[in-house]
């Protein structure tokens, strides 16, 4: 006597439950990854880690979070390849865990930039009207 295969509802189960757990392990590895690319995009612009004498206030924070990015991206690839191989749940965590690692990525690198890049001084241009960069007046406030 062979053995029987499990019953379709308890395959079901199995396959599910292996699918949470193939899930939980891909996000514990994606938050190492961008984890990793981050210190190590910190060390490319020569933040210093552990010297608590180091000046580290002038470094920009561009490029460890283009790191981030691209793991985000990576993250979406895997995505995209667990949904062709009919991994559901893992798949639509992939895809999230990708879009919130490249969302906060692009966030990242917007503000790291406008923080770079100082606002210009505002110049009178007539009674109460405060312009920003010398150009007509319908950028002027008050004017």
């Amino acid at each position: 006597m062979g053995a029987h295969p499990p019953p379709p509802q308890r395959h079901k189960w199995l396959r599910a439950g292996a699918d949470i757990a193939l899930a939980i392990g891909l996000l514990v590895i994606d938050a190492v990854a961008a984890l990793i690319a981050f210190v190590f995009g910190l060390d490319t612009v020569g933040y210093t880690l552990f010297d608590p004498g180091a000046d580290n206030s002038p470094l920009s924070l561009v490029r460890p979070l283009t790191y981030v990015a691209a793991v985000g991206g990576i993250v979406l690839v895997s995505a995209i390849l667990l949904f062709r191989a009919r991994v559901v749940i893992s798949s639509g965590v992939q895809a999230f865990a990708g879009l919130a690692l490249v969302s906060a990525a692009v966030i990242g690198i917007n503000h790291a930039e406008r923080e770079a890049r100082p606002q210009p001084a505002p110049t009178e241009r007539g009674p109460g009207s405060l312009c920003r960069s010398g150009g007509d007046s319908s950028e002027c406030l008050g004017g």
